[in-house]
């Protein structure tokens, strides 16, 4: 008789074991997989493993197109940057900027006046345009202008003589220059949709970060008529977007 019952105990002690390393065994395929849906490894490479961001930049602006390349941008859930020239913000121009603003878009500094012999005559002159609209921005929008591009680029022939203490100067003052890797050339010649498209599609894919130069001028309608087709394909391709000074790194020509 008493062999049976220590039979019988020893069935259940094995029982009791099995069940007890089933359940360790789900319990560590159960945190397995949370882990793995928490730093989104994807044995399939269906997931987003290294998330790519597009940063729209338009120069030259505001303009009387502002407001239509705003409705796209928002009908398209899409953030971008707009480098300003600070003569065209006029009374009617301010409710742009706002509205830019408003909306979560970026302000950076182009130039006030956007004359090259007038911005680069010297040190001092391109300097002082720099801080011209940096002050006009505090001024009438309690904005805090965080970038600058340069008219024609940080490494314009322009600036060369004095390229280094300008750039030292404007990062005493909190700012950064910001170039770009991507240009739809639409300010060049006498470009189309399709030319805009086709400029920056050769090159965007090269970048995880792409910094893609437009403008935001009256002369600039083709650039409008291109952009929703831009954010679409960009999308299209697994990017997402933000304004320019939330990329990890400044786009600039020259290092």
């Amino acid at each position: 008789m008493e062999s049976k019952k220590e039979k019988a105990f020893c069935i259940a002690a094995v029982l009791i074991i099995c069940a007890c390393m089933l359940i360790e065994r789900a319990g560590y395929r159960s945190r397995e997989i949370k882990e793995t849906e928490s730093y989104g490894v994807d044995n399939n490479s269906s997931g987003t493993e290294s998330k790519k961001t597009a940063f729209l930049t338009f120069d030259d602006g505001p303009s009387c197109l502002t407001a239509q390349y705003l409705d796209i941008l928002k009908e398209e859930g899409a953030k971008a940057t707009f480098f300003l020239i600070g003569q065209q913000i006029d009374d009617e121009m301010s409710k742009i900027i706002k509205r830019e603003i408003d909306e979560g878009h970026e302000i950076g500094i182009h130039t006030y006046c956007h004359e090259a012999n007038a911005i680069y005559a010297t040190e001092d002159s391109c300097y002082q345009d720099v801080m011209k609209i940096k002050d006009q921005l505090e001024r009438q929008f309690n904005y805090k202008a965080k970038l600058v591009r340069f008219p024609w680029g940080s490494a314009n022939g322009y600036m060369s003589p004095f390229r280094t203490n300008i750039i030292d100067r404007i990062h005493k003052n909190g700012l950064e220059y910001q170039d770009w890797n991507v240009s739809a050339e639409d300010s060049v010649g006498t470009p189309t949709v399709d030319s805009i498209l086709s400029n920056i599609r050769k090159d965007y894919k090269k970048y995880d970060e792409p910094v893609i130069l437009m403008h935001d001028s009256g002369c600039n309608r083709k650039t409008l008529e291109a952009l929703r087709s831009i954010i679409k394909e960009l999308k299209a391709d697994g990017y997402g977007f933000a304004t320019l000074s939330e990329r990890k790194n400044p786009c600039h020509f020259l290092e």
